[in-house]
């Protein structure tokens, strides 16, 4: 079993969202329906203002009381990420779902300011971005951070079958 971990005082779990296209935003609604505690999206980055901006604007429209994301948390360009993640405590949680270019780059800088991670896949781009994701993920086990990984397999009837049959013991 995880054990279960609260980033702040208050006991609300600080998000960050790093990419917030359709699949950024998308797993902020995820986030926001968890029951494992209180949430709430606290800085936005983005390569551009309007993606940003329409975003918040659905985040804000769909689940007002989870979203706190004023002005000067609202972070654009390539350094964004930077100021995002360092609007976080450690042991709140920032989104990465950016294009996997840029994820081991994000996910290096997360590890290393202790913040724990929620990415997407695809995860890296080719063998060194892979390499580079690697060596991360190891040091966020020595810092004890919590690392979670989209797969869209929970989608796949096929992959539930084989699952199915691996619990069954036909495989």
């Amino acid at each position: 079993a995880v054990p279960r971990c609260h980033a702040a005082q208050s006991g609300t779990i600080k998000l960050a969202l790093v990419g917030c296209g359709g699949r950024g935003t998308g797993a902020v609604g995820n986030a926001f329906s968890t029951t494992g505690g209180p949430v709430k999206l606290h800085a936005m980055a983005d390569l551009f203002d309007n993606r940003l901006q329409s975003s918040l604007k659905q985040l804000t429209t769909s689940s007002p009381d989870k979203v706190d994301v004023p002005a000067d948390r609202q972070f654009i360009g390539f350094d964004a990420y930077k100021k995002a993640v360092d609007s976080l405590d450690p042991g709140d949680v920032v989104l990465l779902t950016t294009q996997a270019a840029f994820r081991p780059l994000h996910f290096e800088y997360a590890v290393a300011k202790g913040v724990n991670v929620f990415m997407e896949k695809s995860f890296a781009t080719d063998s060194p971005a892979a390499r580079r994701l690697l060596a991360a993920a190891d040091a966020s086990e020595k810092k004890g951070l919590k690392v979670g990984a989209g797969f869209m397999w929970r989608h796949s009837t096929a992959r539930e079958e084989v699952i199915k049959r691996i619990h069954d013991g036909a495989i």
